[in-house]
């Protein structure tokens, strides 16, 4: 019997930990909540292909669901229990690569920012030191995996980062491709306190790093809490010709009171011409500098009040303000709650709060013109919370 123990007491935690999860997910499923979205006017072609990333919470429950005209999918349902285990959320854009590129996806990590991607091939970084806390002495490097598209064939290779020892951690933001070179955009953490902002150039053809680029930096102060921002939208897989992140300084509060800003100062960085220079917003702006957004060569501030939207945009490469975009809408939104902002090819998306339900408006960059407008409602909701929330990650357009 004694040999046998080990095997008994194996099968008794598969058993054990099935049966949890079944019960659970039984438990769960009275909780779930279906979605669909009600046109109110415009031309329903627009969402036609759409997919919303969202998610809900109502209490300790959570969510991943995906929300189209047909309703929606509750993401754990759907995902077959094993599936569950391994990957527990597969982010939309992900599943084409893992299903035409198993193999080269196996075990690499479902993050935009880490991947460059283009007719002939598919490029990912990871972490140095794999997103754990530096081992003072050890190398940090960063490994680069290239898929040929065409073959299916993959290759790697790593770089060895000059800093060794000034680091804590060290995050990926963003891969940049161009010309045989390959810029990976990093945050660096340093030990004393501190934070930098990285770029290694690294030379795609002689498998090098050719520069090491400090464009923000800034120095742990007593008494003085820093940051550095990013404001890019990283969560597609596109080249990005501008870097633009803000380093701000604020005095730490005393006794819970609010930290008093003292400093904020925006960049751009261009990775054609591998300039930084400083851009300064209007005064009047400044209140909503939060909700920003660069969007190709254009920086977009948006102003919302209760059923209208007002884009102020700056070209960057005229290095002026353009006449901002007004956005009507008669569902009156809750202007308390941060909405959803995206802008894609040419189309700005805004999700927010109105009342019990969630407005998707759907509007024309260049003329304001509104294009869509639907609710997201849902259905037998008599058990939901009303403080319940929707939270939606991203808006993708299915060919």
């Amino acid at each position: 019997m004694k040999k046998y123990w080990k095997t008994i007491l194996i099968s008794l935690v598969i058993v054990t930990t099935i049966g949890s999860y079944y019960i659970q997910a039984a438990r769960a499923s009275k909780n779930d909540f279906p979605f669909k979205i009600e046109t109110t006017s415009g031309n329903k072609k627009e969402i036609e292909n759409l997919i919303l990333q969202a998610s809900y919470q109502n209490g300790d429950i959570h969510r991943w669901l995906y929300i189209s005209k047909d309703g929606s999918t509750n993401l754990m349902s759907r995902q077959a229990y094993i599936e569950r285990l391994i990957a527990p959320h597969v982010p939309l854009m992900f599943q084409k690569y893992i299903q035409e590129h198993r193999n080269f996806m196996r075990g690499k990590e479902l993050n935009p920012s880490k991947y460059y991607e283009d007719e002939a091939r598919l490029i990912y970084t990871t972490d140095p030191n794999n997103r754990q806390k530096v081992i003072q002495g050890n190398l940090l490097t960063l490994k680069i995996d290239i898929l040929d598209k065409h073959t299916n064939n993959s290759s790697s290779f790593e770089i060895n980062t000059p800093a060794q020892a000034s680091y804590d951690w060290m995050y990926v933001n963003d891969i940049y491709v161009e010309n045989e070179e390959i810029k990976i955009l990093v945050t660096n953490y340093l030990i004393n306190g501190g934070r930098e902002l990285h770029i290694y150039t690294v030379n795609e053809k002689n498998k090098e790093l050719e520069q090491d680029s400090i464009i923000a930096k800034i120095e742990q102060e007593e008494g003085v809490y820093s940051e550095i921002s990013l404001i890019n939208d990283f969560k597609n897989i596109q080249n990005e010709n501008y870097y633009f992140y803000m380093v701000e300084k604020y005095k730490e509060g005393m006794g819970g009171a609010r930290p008093e800003i003292i400093s904020s100062q925006m960049y751009l960085y261009n990775n054609i011409t591998n300039e930084v220079e400083e851009w300064a917003m209007p005064a009047e702006l400044k209140a909503n500098k939060d909700l920003m957004i660069l969007h190709g060569e254009e920086i977009f501030v948006p102003i919302l009040s209760a059923n209208d939207l007002e884009l102020n945009r700056y070209n960057i490469e005229k290095k002026q303000w353009e006449e901002p975009v007004n956005f009507n809408y008669p569902s009156t939104v809750n202007d308390k709650d941060t909405p959803f902002l995206q802008l894609t090819e040419g189309k700005l998306y805004l999700v927010n709060r109105i009342a019990d339900d969630h407005l998707l408006f759907i509007g024309d960059l260049l003329t304001g013109e509104s294009l869509y407008e639907g609710k997201i409602i849902v259905e037998n909701g008599e058990n939901l919370d009303t403080n319940y929330s929707l939270y939606n990650e991203q808006i993708n357009s299915i060919n």
